[in-house]
């Protein structure tokens, strides 16, 4: 029975000039996505912070004096605001309490130097928490989230909060979009999550307080996941099987540039709601695509509008310059119309789990897309405490996905490491260097270290993360491929649900972070020994294929079994006895 990929590499062209402009496009419209997924790190960046100091004009007309106080603001914070040690790895150093001032009851009690009439302290220790506000640091950041909503102090977790429901939109979002795109089409449901993400990408911007700000995020983390998949649905429908693999694992590049284009905007743009403005500014342009991009041709054959696929078909056969054969096109088409309807899909996310060995490997599997994202969203929210500069440690983090994600897919065509070797190459060096980052302190001559360490286990990650796509659509039979790769992506999201809040925790263990990524992912990678190889192998397609693919079987001495009967060697001088099964 004739499928749409024989008719894609028989008649239409599997990546021709159709295909590469359609792949280009939806990959500049991913851009975004990247921008919105990474924009955390400058829009809730965290300052030095200190109490807002409630009588400063009465104290600055004491302390202040002409001609002798050069800097009236910073005498006024050294004499009101407590120091506290801190470590930052490299020794100590002394800063601004956050939640504290002295209590101020009185600024008329002051102490004078030699000098006469030049204040130097407060007689007063007594210390209070920050009831009138505080004051940031807004040499760097002119205005960020956790600025304007004041998530310091026994605020401070919410931070890592707003990460945290981002992806947990995300999550719900893998559930919705794709639900609207198998029912409205690609294209559509590119269109209608393209307006809603515009929409509330706008009403984020100018969120009154932080509950309205997190729940439009979290809205908008489930539409504008649709961005991304539309787009990458619809490139992987467009070209043929033997390109499908390579595009697949070329367009997360698109993603990479997004982080690259946020460190730039963000470099220019220092208020996180300007900065949100201009990251969605360019999505309006999109709009655009109802009217270049045309509808998935595989969907509307399998919905039944043959017409409009055959249209669209020939449309691409005159881009790409290719001559239809009438006769044959039709008859083709016939086929595939016909094998898409008999299609049954009597199978479930259980059959995953029923039997032993395709259990064994789901789980492995979830496992390691879990650490996966945690890692992956661990080390690209955490670059600001690489030390350094943020914005260019963002935008190496974004430049070297692109060299991992083409090494990943040179590493699975390679004799010697497959996709089974290429994974455990990855995740279990990914790992070790995120455990040797723990001992390389962010700080003096260490920082470049420290980053090189953190972009090379970026490298590592990015490199897993183009991998195990393709890894798990080879194990999974094919009633089950499109379910099982969904529901380890969704599984996924666990990990980048966790990773946020992992960063938030190394605020009392620095060294937590690296040391969990590291450890989760030399584990990880230990697991995939008794997955199968699937580089060159004929794949599953049924699930009693899938169970016994990969599955060791025990052999006891001196037998093998070709198959039809048990052959046991009885003599040493090759006589052989067959015992019928």
């Amino acid at each position: 029975m004739v499928q749409y990929d024989d008719l894609l590499r028989d008649f239409v062209g599997e990546f021709g000039t159709f295909q590469k402009i359609c792949f280009v496009l939806l990959g500049i419209a991913s851009i975004p996505w990247g921008c919105l997924q990474m924009s955390p790190v400058f829009m809730l960046a965290t300052t030095d912070t200190w109490c807002k100091i409630p009588y400063d004009n009465e104290i600055a007309s004491q302390f202040c004096v002409v001609n002798y106080t050069s800097n009236c603001e910073e005498l006024i914070k050294n004499l009101t605001i407590p120091r506290e040690k801190i470590d930052i790895g490299c020794g100590a150093t002394w800063r601004f309490e956050q939640c504290h001032r002295y209590d101020i009851g009185n600024v008329s009690v002051v102490s004078y130097a030699n000098e006469p009439n030049i204040p130097t302290s407060l007689n007063n220790t007594a210390k209070i928490t920050c009831d009138h506000g505080w004051e940031y640091d807004r040499s760097q950041y002119k205005s960020t989230v956790s600025q304007e909503f004041n998530l310091v102090c026994d605020k401070f977790y919410l931070n890592a909060m707003v990460s945290t429901i981002f992806m947990f939109g995300l999550f719900v979002g893998s559930f919705v979009v794709g639900n609207i795109f198998d029912r409205l089409g690609r294209r559509k449901g590119f269109i209608v999550t393209l307006i809603v993400t515009i929409i509330l990408g706008t009403i984020e911007a100018f969120a009154p307080n932080y509950i309205v700000f997190v729940v439009v995020r979290f809205f908008m983390a489930a539409s504008g996941y649709g961005l991304y998949l539309a787009g990458f649905i619809l490139a992987c429908e467009y070209v043929g099987p033997s390109k499908r693999t390579l595009t697949g694992m070329v367009y997360p590049i698109f993603f990479a540039v997004g982080f690259m284009q946020l460190s730039l905007h963000a470099y220019f743009i220092r208020h996180w709601w300007i900065l949100q403005l201009s990251i969605m500014a360019p999505c309006i342009l999109f709009l655009s695509y109802w009217w270049i991009i045309p509808e998935s041709p595989r969907w509307l054959i399998s919905k039944g509008r043959t017409d409009e696929a055959e249209a669209i078909i020939r449309k691409c056969c005159r881009i790409n310059k290719v001559e239809l054969p009438e006769e044959e096109f039709r008859e083709a088409l016939k086929n595939i119309e016909k094998s898409m309807k008999e299609r049954n899909s009597n199978y479930d996310v259980w059959s995953l789990l029923k039997y032993p060995n395709m259990r064994k490997k789901t789980l492995i599997l979830f496992f390691n897309w879990v650490t996966v994202c945690i890692v992956y969203y661990g080390i690209s929210f955490d670059t600001s405490s690489l030390g350094g500069n943020p914005y260019l440690n963002l935008f190496i983090s974004g430049a070297v996905e692109i060299p991992a994600c083409l090494c990943g897919a040179f590493m699975i065509d390679f004799p010697m490491l497959g996709r089974r070797g290429s994974m455990m190459f990855v995740m279990i060096f990914g790992g070790v260097t995120c455990i040797i980052l723990t001992f390389v302190p962010p700080c003096g001559d260490y920082v470049w270290i420290g980053i090189t360490l953190a972009m090379t286990g970026k490298f590592f990650i990015t490199a897993a993360f183009s991998i195990v796509y393709l890894y798990s659509a080879e194990l999974f039979p094919t009633p089950l491929r499109s379910i099982g790769v969904g529901l380890c992506s969704m599984t996924a999201r666990i990990g980048a649900m966790l990773a946020p809040q992992l960063i938030f925790l190394g605020q009392l263990w620095e060294p937590l972070p690296p040391v969990v990524f590291g450890v989760t992912s030399i584990i990880a990678g230990l697991l995939i020994m008794p997955l199968p190889e699937t580089r060159g192998r004929k794949l599953p397609e049924t699930i009693m294929e899938a169970e016994e693919f990969g599955k060791k079987r025990k052999q006891k001495k001196n037998r093998w079994y070709p198959g039809y009967g048990e052959i046991m060697k009885v003599e040493a001088d090759g006589k052989y006895e067959m015992n019928r099964l």
